[in-house]
């Protein structure tokens, strides 16, 4: 059964996640106009941004935008692959393909498929990788095969096996070598993502957004917006080549691992400008010029500063004792050409309307929790996604008294590591540092740190207690 005729999009710029492709074909499937570009910009992907440790990725949740055209409605995760099964082949007599999530790791038509180093890049020591689930859509099935749509990264588009479906979509939770890899948001199992579009989008619908997304990059480009999380700090737009500036100044410290790394940030950059090309792009189809220029321009801008990636390349390789003077005289001047550039676009669409702002609806906001506090919120949640994820059985109604390892504790030692593990990443989300626990010498020792919440919450706040430095700005 195929549920309606679908001819998807399959040639998808290798730079895009999986999950725009399917989302851009089912709000087409809804009637409202869509690009990827568009999609891409809607969620600042188009807005270079880092972590203050180097890392080059998009921070839209640390900005303060409404999503302005699509949002996740209904989460599903069933109980059993019969029952998700039933829902499927009912979605498609209803209403079309449907979202689904699982793993790669389980795609025969895939580079992961039972790929050992789809498993070692993810639990290597001091990998900076997340797991997160595979999107895929399901147009079809039979009582032998189902029929998907991936286009990133496999461009595939056919049948699929129903046994291989379904230990896919068993997804990630179900590959016991991965229990102590991080990540950052719930993995299912047998998990379904309903989108829909926030407004439907004629073409004078379009335009507009594509004139809110313009304005809204322009604006938040020039800011240079950086945003402060407790320890962490996050940097937007022009903020972030100040960022790369700094990494090249000549007091700065640079060892080959450095060199490696200011390598890696000035490589990253390049992607949220692929995404904002393609955003022009749509603006030189669908509204008047100057967009045409602005197109020809920002590609240039993108050719100098790959061009600036290559140059470092070849001063690393002939080790040119003067290849951070010349590289900042470099992005210098073209940190300035850009922003002159995007003042241009901003007189363009200065009166075109931003993306909506989350309005502050706080007018007392609670007191900042001190830092015991945080880190029992951390212990404590941890441990609650491991009872809910992993059927683990910590006793949480017993507060920090909760046992969960040694002679009271409930946990087996690979339950312990699990729930250390989601501790760590939260830990270094929460406070910007990364910490080692999963000692399981520790664990036997009379006075373990891993008996209770409370010993477990001790033992972090020793590790994390604050330094005078870490309260300056």
């Amino acid at each position: 059964m195929i549920s309606q005729p679908f001819q998807p999009t399959m040639d998808i710029p290798y730079y895009y996640p999986c999950n725009f492709p399917l989302i851009h074909e089912i709000l087409q499937r809804q009637g409202s106009i869509s690009s990827l570009g568009l999609l891409a910009s809607s969620r600042l992907y188009s807005l270079t941004s880092c972590s203050d440790r180097g890392l080059i990725k998009p921070y839209f949740h640390k900005l303060d935008y409404e999503e302005p055209m699509w949002e996740v409605f209904g989460e599903r995760e069933f109980d059993s692959f019969e029952q998700g099964k039933a829902y499927i082949r009912e979605r498609l007599e209803n209403e079309g393909p449907l979202v689904v999530t699982g793993t790669s790791y389980c795609l025969p038509y895939g580079d992961d498929y039972r790929n050992p180093e789809y498993i070692h890049k993810l639990v290597k020591q001091d990998s900076r990788l997340h797991l997160v689930d595979h999107w895929l859509a399901v147009y079809g099935m039979d009582e032998e095969q189902f029929y998907v749509y991936d286009p990133v990264p496999s461009k595939y588009m056919g049948a699929v096996s129903s046994p291989d479906f379904q230990e896919f979509w068993k997804g990630n939770k179900n590959i016991s070598e991965l229990e102590i890899a991080r990540r950052k948001e719930t993995l299912r199992t047998y998990g379904t993502m309903e989108i829909r579009a926030v407004e439907t989008l004629d073409s004078a619908g379009y335009r507009n957004m594509l004139r809110s997304a313009l304005a809204t990059q322009a604006h938040e480009f020039i800011a240079g917006r950086t945003i402060w999380e407790g320890n962490r700090s996050y940097y937007f737009g022009q903020a972030v080549t100040s960022q790369l500036l700094q990494r090249l100044h000549p007091d700065a410290e640079v060892d080959r691992e450095q060199e490696k790394a200011i390598s890696a940030f000035l490589f990253d950059m390049r992607w949220s400008r692929y995404f904002f090309r393609d955003l022009l792009e749509e603006a030189a189809q669908w509204l008047d010029s100057p967009h045409d220029q602005y197109v020809a321009e920002f590609g240039a801008m993108i050719a100098r500063w790959e061009q600036a990636h290559k140059l470092l390349q070849i001063a690393r390789m002939k080790r040119s004792p003067e290849w951070r003077e010349q590289l900042t005289n470099i992005i210098e001047q073209l940190a300035a050409d850009e922003l002159r550039w995007y003042e241009a676009l901003m007189t363009t669409h200065q009166h075109a309307d931003r993306f909506r702002q989350i309005p502050s609806t706080v007018e007392n906001p609670a007191p900042t929790p001190s830092h015991r506090e945080v880190i029992e919120r951390i212990v404590l949640d941890s441990c609650d996604e491991l009872n809910r994820y992993h059927n683990a059985p910590i006793p949480l109604e017993h507060g920090l008294q909760a046992p969960l390892y040694g002679s009271r504790g409930r946990l087996d030692s690979l339950e312990l590591v699990t729930l250390l593990a989601v501790v760590e990443q939260s830990v270094e989300d929460a406070f910007g540092v990364g910490i080692t626990l999963a000692e399981m010498a520790a664990a036997s020792m009379p006075e373990s740190p891993y008996r209770t919440v409370e010993s477990l919450v001790e033992y972090l706040e020793a590790q994390l207690k604050p330094c005078p430095k870490d309260d300056e700005g």
